[in-house]
């Protein structure tokens, strides 16, 4: 699929720590208003694992999206670890792990890593101060949620912080890209992780977004169609927070009329 080539009026903001007003304590994903629905093109765009794992559950949807986004699909090192080391684990044993499914995603986006259809990026050396720093705030995520629940949050529980950390390399990555001149955007279903990456000038992209995307670049597909897919493919990982999940098929209703889109296009 032909991808559309970088304008000015397309191109995400560059610069490193772009100023972004606070978000409210009560939103759980940070949805930057300046994108439009459309699609706009990025030097690089950082899938974490649970969003690739959610598109892999489909696999036609991964081909579209693969397509739609090309060459500057890529994943920090960490999230390639997590990928890899589920699909080492031999098919006998998965069932008794519980991860039959989890699994075959993770076979199939091997694939796509090992033919280099997906690249692995590796933050830079000059990252080391903030990698720090975006593990607080991510383990201060987790305490507030915690919080939240009821439950007691507890020293022990910063090791809860080492899920995090294909979404916290995927920032870092975004946030090299962009001090070095480039756009970058991260795909990740994760609520805070989409928080982190907002107060670092990274915009956060998920699957409802995505299938948006495929829906404005493919007037054949059906938008009732994609929210049955959508349900399918975060019904066992990559769940997103209840305020960004659809509530109908008009979530992936194409509004373009004659080749323009008073939405997208402005």
């Amino acid at each position: 699929m032909e991808r559309p080539l970088p304008t000015p009026r397309v191109m995400l903001p560059r610069g490193a720590n772009l100023q972004r007003p606070p978000l409210p304590p009560v939103r759980k994903y940070a949805v930057d208003p300046s994108l439009p629905r459309r699609r706009r093109p990025v030097t690089t765009a950082l899938a974490d694992t649970g969003l690739l794992y959610a598109l892999a559950h489909r696999p036609k949807y991964l081909e579209m999206f693969l397509g739609l986004y090309g060459e500057t699909v890529a994943v920090a090192t960490a999230v390639e670890d997590e990928i890899r080391q589920i699909s080492r684990i031999p098919q006998a044993t998965r069932a008794h792990k519980n991860l039959v499914l989890m699994g075959a995603c993770a076979d199939r986006l091997v694939a796509k890593l090992d033919d280099k259809t997906i690249t692995v990026r590796e933050p830079s050396e000059d990252s080391a101060d903030l990698e720090a720093a975006l593990q607080q705030q991510l383990r201060e995520l987790d305490r507030a949620e915690a919080e939240q629940r009821g439950t007691t949050w507890r020293s022990k529980d910063v090791d809860r912080t080492k899920r995090h950390h294909g979404e916290m390399e995927s920032i870092l990555v975004a946030t090299d890209i962009i001090k070095a001149g480039g756009t970058a955007i991260l795909l990740t279903n994760d609520g805070g992780a989409s928080r982190v990456a907002w107060q670092q000038g990274v915009s956060a992209r998920n699957l409802r977004d995505i299938l948006a995307e495929l829906a404005c670049a493919n007037p054949d597909l059906k938008e009732e169609d994609l929210l049955t897919a959508f349900n399918e493919m975060t019904a066992h990982f990559g769940t997103l927070p209840a305020e960004v999940r659809p509530t109908d098929s008009s979530a992936f209703r194409c509004r373009a009329f004659g080749g323009a889109c008073q939405f997208c296009d402005r």
